[in-house]
């Protein structure tokens, strides 16, 4: 980083060093938007930018005692800035790496719910079965155990309408049953 420098550097920083804001706002002026761009080049974010000259020159005035021993302002800017910016990018690593983290974390207590959601849907769907009139209960067995509406008519010796029907109401009965359990426990 190449700064333009103040050709009375020295007698502002020693200004600075005692307290004197006209010096400081000197000084700042004449650095911030040098540094500013060597920063964004770094960030590629301006408000990050703006953000880390701000905490930079913030630093320069609250250390300002510090200037008067200081022999090349320029090197000691290019210092102040990198360790800001590097501070920076860290901390952005970090709270990235703790938002992942949270989300994968969010993420597994979304799939254990799905789970048990499943696994109460499927609870409640053998309820309903247990429900359903013997004839209606059987249909549905045996079509849940991958029979066609033929097998299930010779097995049961009905007709394949008969079979229809059952399988029609004891879906209709499971659906309705298992709608009102979930609405109820919602409340």
């Amino acid at each position: 980083m190449a700064l333009n420098r103040l050709y009375n550097e020295t007698d502002i920083l020693k200004k600075v060093a005692n307290g004197e804001e006209k010096a400081f706002a000197k000084l700042f002026y004449t650095y911030y938007n040098q540094i500013g761009e060597f920063i964004q080049g770094l960030t590629q974010d301006h408000e990050v930018t703006e953000e880390i000259v701000q905490e930079v020159f913030t630093k320069i005035w609250i250390d300002r005692k510090a200037l008067r021993q200081v022999k090349r302002f320029d090197a000691y800017l290019f210092i102040l800035c990198r360790n800001h910016t590097l501070n920076h990018i860290r901390k952005l690593v970090a709270e990235r790496g703790k938002k992942e983290a949270y989300l994968s974390e969010v993420d597994t207590v979304q799939q254990a719910v799905e789970i048990k959601t499943t696994r109460d849907r499927y609870e409640l769907i053998d309820q309903a079965v247990r429900l359903l009139p013997p004839q209606q209960q059987k249909v549905f067995v045996l079509r849940r155990q991958g029979l066609k509406n033929p097998e299930i008519s010779q097995q049961m010796n009905l007709s394949i309408e008969s079979v229809k029907k059952y399988q029609h109401l004891a879906v209709k009965f499971i659906s309705e049953f298992v709608k009102n359990q979930i609405s109820i426990s919602t409340f």
